[in-house]
């Protein structure tokens, strides 16, 4: 198990600080940064990642290189903040991981929109002047969009009179991405981190879980969760943040190698990501998983929608911070 004295270790020998030379004219050395990132190896979204390593590796040959960390080398809902302190430099992570710190972050998980779109009117560019602001990492680009979310149970889902999903007596597995929607439908949930879902599943400590549209499978999963619940909500949020000390320290040059890669990345996996979620769907009903559709849909989907920013502004509220912006934010990340 890594602890704070190997990943020091680790830093030190990879060389995460680097001191640049003060020099005139003297060439500065490669830049080493190391990144950290919450999920298993096998699931696509670390691979994702882990690809755009290695497109950045290529692309700013001689400038910069990004060594990653080990999974679990930091836990998962604490790699944000070590980004924020400098303790690692990059961290490919959901935006919900460090939405308790800023609330905004809300914006991405419920948008109906696309990196593209967001990038285009100015809506990136007003949640990253709040993350450098309020958290002090600078946002790279929001890395994995284009698989939503969906509600997986054991059992046939039950509706109400009124066409809500019933979630009586179902012990529903949280996570901070979705846990305001879920409570909002009175629902039963319990926090698991995902590498602990399938011990919970199997000892019957929860007996339904949401997941994104793509990855049930690889989580094995589907081996007790038979039916589906939709429509579909919400949408994968996962970003790239690099400590805003260490990304300002870098030259124009080797920001704009970054930023260029990052941003062609994100429109590939968009679609990557879509493509394979269709072929899983398709293979979860062949192999017997039931699809159940909520008949309150609309109003299903604006719960989720809903639920999230007052969420958002409760905390910005007890954070003693203004919601002036907040309508101007959902503006921009829904697409009208």
């Amino acid at each position: 198990m890594w602890n704070s004295k190997n990943i020091k270790a680790t830093l030190a020998a990879t060389g995460s600080v680097v001191i640049l030379s003060a020099s005139a004219g003297q060439t500065n050395a490669e830049v080493k940064v190391n990144m950290v990132y919450p999920f298993p190896d096998f699931l696509i979204y670390t691979k994702n990642c882990k690809e755009l390593v290695g497109k950045i590796n290529t692309a700013a040959k001689g400038k910069l290189s990004i060594n990653v960390l080990p999974f679990n080398s930091i836990k998962m809902f604490q790699q944000p903040v070590a980004v924020r302190k400098g303790r690692v430099d990059l961290v490919c992570t959901p935006y919900a991981f460090f939405a308790r710190a800023v609330p905004e972050n809300e914006a991405v998980s419920t948008s109906n929109s696309s990196p593209q779109q967001v990038r285009a009117n100015g809506g990136l560019a007003m949640l990253d002047n709040i993350q450098q602001k309020h958290f002090g990492v600078k946002n790279l680009g929001w890395t994995a969009a284009g698989t939503r979310f969906r509600i997986y149970m054991k059992d046939a889902p039950k509706f109400k009179t009124d066409g809500m999903l019933d979630l009586t007596d179902i012990k529903l597995r949280d996570n901070p991405i979705y846990g305001a929607f879920f409570r909002a439908m009175n629902a039963t949930t319990h926090p698991l981190p995902s590498t602990q879902v399938y011990s919970s599943l199997e000892k019957g400590v929860v007996n339904a879980s949401a997941w994104a549209t793509l990855g049930l499978k690889g989580l094995k999963w589907d081996q007790f969760l038979r039916h589906a619940v939709e429509p579909e909500f919400y949408q994968t949020d996962i970003g790239w943040f690099m400590n805003l000390k260490k990304w300002s320290s870098l030259d124009a040059a080797t920001q704009k190698v970054i930023q260029d890669t990052v941003i062609a990345h994100e429109i590939s996996v968009q679609e990557k990501l879509k493509n394979l979620a269709a072929k899983e769907r398709a293979t979860l009903i062949k192999e017997g998983m039931k699809f159940h559709s909520v008949p309150a849909a609309a109003a299903y989907s604006k719960l989720a929608v809903d639920s999230a920013y007052m969420r958002m502004t409760e905390r910005l509220k007890k954070a003693g911070r203004s919601t002036d912006h907040v309508a101007k934010l959902r503006q921009l990340w829904q697409k009208q």
